[in-house]
């Protein structure tokens, strides 16, 4: 596997398992590893069950296609997020409208890290060496019932843009959306 980038994670994860001053790393997941990243999204949608009222089917699994990911849509990049060799969650960074626009919107468009390894701040490293990956503008969304989401992130971009970016309510959507740009 390629990796993106790393950082060394300090003081905010000490009471990980793991010890301090892990490595923090971006992988870009690729065809071949389709069904590690598909396991975990069931974790993400057991997660988010409580938001979407999502069902698993009779196998008692929740349907997932990852496909696109993979079939020549550029936009989607998925990256598998992995502490000292270990997989502890994923994210994704959509391009957005980059079909039709030069300078497509960032999107984190999901984003998990596995239950033992959160509040150990791996989530806001992930966040950080993300941002940092691409110049760009930036959209981040999270539903109006995640308040845990919604603090995260508020908190991750308010520290990463030192407070230099906006905030809406689209009530169509029922989402809150940060907006904030890299490119300088």
């Amino acid at each position: 596997m390629d990796v993106v980038n790393t950082e060394t994670l300090g003081e905010t994860a000490r009471a990980k398992p793991k010890g301090a001053n892990m490595e923090l790393k971006l992988v870009p997941v690729k065809p071949e590893n389709k069904d590690t990243l598909t396991n975990l999204y069931q974790f993400y949608e057991y997660d988010f069950s409580k938001y979407t009222n999502r069902e698993v089917n009779r196998n008692g699994k929740y349907e997932i296609n990852l496909d696109f990911y993979w079939e020549g849509d550029e936009r989607w990049n998925p990256f598998f997020i992995e502490v000292e060799g270990s997989i502890v969650g994923f994210l994704v960074v959509l391009f957005e409208n980059m079909d039709v626009d030069p300078d497509p919107t960032h999107i984190i468009y999901d984003f998990m890290i596995l239950q033992k390894y959160r509040r150990a701040g791996i989530g806001r490293k992930a966040a950080i060496i993300a941002f940092n990956m691409y110049k760009a503008n930036w959209l981040v969304s999270q539903m109006e019932e995640n308040i845990t989401a919604i603090s995260f992130w508020r908190s991750v971009i308010n520290e990463f843009k030192k407070g230099n970016y906006t905030e809406r309510y689209k009530e169509e959507r029922k989402k809150y959306i940060q907006e904030f740009t890299t490119k300088i």
